[in-house]
């Protein structure tokens, strides 16, 4: 196992090396995290928990800001603006494709009829919203296959990468350059 971590993080660049390792490490701690955010909410069928929902997606900011202080203090005090992406970026790409694997196999192949009650539970949820647009037909119906989890799986890769830049900005520091 350790050998296919190493070769997957092998570059010519050790202090990117050392990015890796540790965005990494801190991805699968938050893949963890939400690995059993997920299961609690398809065991107790919270599929309308708004807290919950809020829960889900906050949860993987502050892994993504982690890599990106760990990694920092890892190489000195020093990080620059790409390193910096690279911590969150691969952190958020490790939680997401356990979030995508996971849900996948619980909706689709575990417990197919979770689906139904997960609907029931969105159409309840958007009827007792005052909201004129939650009770009109503006939600659609969700799709249950491997390219619908894989859309979502990008899509919130690219959405949290933002997120990443932002931090990565007030995270930077440069090193200085040698004469």
């Amino acid at each position: 196992m350790q050998t296919i971590i190493f070769v997957f993080l092998k570059k010519k660049n050790a202090l990117d090396q050392i990015v890796k390792k540790n965005a990494f490490i801190i991805g699968l701690i938050g893949a963890v995290a939400n690995l059993a955010l997920v299961i609690y909410i398809w065991q107790i069928q919270a599929f309308s928990s708004v807290g919950l929902g809020i829960a889900m997606m906050i949860l993987p900011i502050p892994f993504g800001i982690a890599a990106q202080w760990w990694s920092k203090s890892s190489l000195n005090g020093y990080l620059s603006l790409k390193q910096g992406v690279l911590a969150f970026f691969l952190c958020m790409l490790v939680i997401f494709l356990v979030d995508f694997i996971a849900n996948y196999l619980i909706y689709v192949q575990i417990d197919p009829g979770a689906q139904a009650i997960a609907e029931k539970a969105t159409e309840e949820f958007a009827q007792k919203n005052e909201n004129a647009l939650a009770n009109q037909d503006v939600f659609k119906k969700p799709v249950y296959s491997l390219g619908s989890y894989f859309t979502g799986f990008i899509s919130k890769l690219l959405f949290y990468t933002i997120f990443g830049i932002l931090s990565s900005l007030i995270f930077r520091k440069e090193t200085p350059q040698q004469a």
